[in-house]
């Protein structure tokens, strides 16, 4: 009975918000991610070698005193840090 209670639970979290279990999440493409340690959803995609999720993230650092000097850092997550995650959005 309760695991019935969570698989509808998650059912309805999704028809609300979209985001879908991490346990569904599909390991060929890049999607949008929710992951235990990133405040923020990302895209990201597994990297088969590592056996992780893969992702980037704006950083900056000190150039002549200043926070200016922005950048990308590559992240690594492993897979069970996957909160949920959602397709990318279509453009058109």
């Amino acid at each position: 009975m309760s695991v019935l209670l969570i698989e509808m639970e998650e059912f309805e979290s999704t028809l609300i918000t979209g985001w879908q279990p991490a346990k569904n999440a599909p390991k060929d493409s890049i999607i949008t991610a929710c992951f235990d340690d990133c405040p923020i959803p990302v895209s990201a995609t597994w990297n088969e070698p590592k056996q992780q999720w893969v992702f980037s993230l704006v950083d900056v650092d000190l150039y002549q005193g200043k926070r200016n000097d922005t950048f990308f850092k590559t992240e690594y997550e492993c897979a069970n840090a996957l909160k949920a995650w959602m397709p990318l959005p279509e453009i058109a």
